[in-house]
């Protein structure tokens, strides 16, 4: 930093209010009071009338696809009309979405405004996702560092998320597989490298992953219409997960009957069982000839480019990610189908192209009393793993019970000594499971939570969040009415309102359903 700071301007541009809040944190922090932080709006800052000594702290988000917030707008203008800022010292701090082409953008334009007037940044530009939490917590103490004179501090400091997408996916390297489990079909753990892809994820986030087309199935749509040409045509398309303005169209270009009623809304269900695992080569097979769906006309349907598959991720940062799959086959009209992601996942040795998206509902109360009851189904622990190693990551401990179900405790525990080894070093405090089939009665997670009833009742009372993963066909609807027993008559629920309302009304319920 070139001059002494004696004085330190927050200004902040927020949409959401986020950037504000962060902006009063700031503000707040008693090491640096020192400095008598003067928190505003950056339209209350005027860039060419700083006094000497002061250093700008700009926290902003950005607006849309990169623009600036309202509240920040004029700010941006003046910084762009005036012809240099010599002797002015900035710290930018941006929030984004790396959903959006021009992720930061706001914040990027005015880092770029102000280093070309001659403006000096004492830490290197913040470009944050919904991980800004941790960002934050790592840019203050060498904000602090910076504002008491050491400048190399805050120039070694690079927090920087890489906005990947459909389109600009990351080649990453599958650098481990393991089966869970000793059934089938398998229950699988995929480690990805993403090193030096400036890629940033919190447990609780979603991996992206762009798939391939099963050759077997584009060779098998080859064969029926009798050229390599829909091979070739088809490889980059969506095969698998079929719209209902594809069948109409199919149906209208066959005038078959049968896939006419099929799209009657009175056959909704027996529409939703046939097209259960189904692709396109079956629709093609079942309804239609080359001659009525010529190639040409198939490739006019609007079919979509191939589809990304997001799953959960079980890990909690770092230059790896962790997932945990079951391999998809089955066979139908004589051929093996299998999932178009994981059958990428478990055979591929190319690259795979992946991309991360933040998913905050999922995260961690950041208070560490509060209680967390995990329910989890299947390779629906994936995203509780996430949690879990992020608590014994951290060293944070807390209350934690795990709710586990599955078929069978001989061969379908997934991450057991991982999970023993949790409950030795207090990661876990305790862990319940539901093996369905170890018993003459089926035994689900409901019933589990039915007989530890009093030690969840006592958990949600201290104000426990629930955290549920796993399919969405029976899971949600069956640990909702184990909540509403057990929490049945708590102080705090209002008038007709069950336990699983509540949960939902005040923020404690988490749900990562499929």
């Amino acid at each position: 930093m070139p001059a002494i700071i004696e004085h330190l301007l927050i200004g902040y541009g927020s949409e959401s209010g986020n950037a504000r809040t962060l902006a009063r944190r700031l503000g707040d922090l008693p090491a640096l009071q020192a400095y008598a932080p003067d928190v505003r709006a950056l339209n209350d800052i005027e860039p060419t009338r700083l006094p000497a000594g002061t250093l700008l702290a700009v926290i902003s988000s950005s607006f849309g696809d990169g623009d600036p917030p309202g509240n920040a707008e004029t700010f941006l203008a003046q910084v762009q009309q005036a012809e240099r800022l010599d002797g002015l010292n900035y710290v930018i701090f941006g929030l984004g979405d790396t959903a959006y082409p021009n992720f930061c953008g706001f914040t990027k334009t005015l880092d770029q405004a102000l280093s070309e007037r001659g403006a000096h940044a004492g830490i290197p530009r913040v470009d944050a996702d919904a991980c800004y939490e941790d960002f934050f917590e790592r840019w203050t103490p060498v904000l602090q560092q910076v504002l008491a004179g050491n400048a190399q501090a805050g120039q070694a400091l690079r927090l920087q998320v890489t906005a990947y997408g459909a389109n600009t996916a990351f080649p990453a390297r599958i650098i481990e597989r393991r089966q869970l489990n000793q059934s089938l079909p398998g229950a699988w753990h995929i480690r990805l490298d993403i090193t030096g892809s400036g890629m940033v994820y919190r447990a609780g986030d979603n991996l992206y992953v762009m798939p391939e087309n099963d050759p077997a199935l584009l060779q098998g749509l080859a064969d029926w219409y009798g050229t390599p040409e829909a091979a070739e045509a088809l490889a980059g398309k969506e095969l698998r997960q079929l719209g209902k303005g594809l069948l109409r169209e199919l149906a209208r270009l066959s005038g078959n009957e049968q896939l006419k009623d099929l799209l009657k809304i009175s056959q909704r269900k027996e529409l939703e069982s046939y097209l259960w695992g189904a692709d396109l080569l079956d629709l093609l097979q079942d309804f239609c000839t080359p001659q009525t769906v010529p190639l040409a006309a198939l490739l006019n349907c609007a079919l979509p480019a191939c589809l990304p598959r997001a799953y959960s991720i079980a890990s909690a940062g770092g230059d790896h990610v962790d997932l945990c799959i079951r391999e998809v086959i089955h066979e139908r009209n004589g051929r093996t189908h299998r999932g178009c992601a994981t059958n990428w996942l478990l055979r591929s040795d190319d690259p795979i192209r992946v991309f991360c998206r933040a998913n905050p509902g999922f995260y961690l109360p950041r208070d560490t009393s509060i209680p967390l009851i995990l329910v989890g189904t299947g390779t629906g622990i994936a995203p509780l793993m996430g949690l879990l190693r992020d608590i014994r990551t951290s060293g944070k401990r807390r209350d934690t019970c795990l709710i586990f179900g599955e078929k069978c405790s001989d061969k379908d525990f997934l991450y057991r000594q991982e999970l023993r080894a949790m409950l030795d070093d207090g990661t876990l405090s305790d862990l319940y499971t539901a093996f369905s089939r170890d018993g003459g009665a089926k035994y689900y997670v409901q019933h589990a939570m039915a007989d530890q009833s009093g030690y969840l009742r006592n958990m949600l009372a201290q104000g426990a969040h629930l955290y549920l993963c796993g399919n969405k066909r029976h899971l949600e609807q069956a640990v909702a009415g184990a909540v509403d027993s057990i929490m049945e008559g708590l102080p705090g629920l209002g008038e007709n309102e069950t336990g699983w309302q509540l949960l939902g009304r005040t923020g404690r319920l988490h749900r990562e359903l499929y």
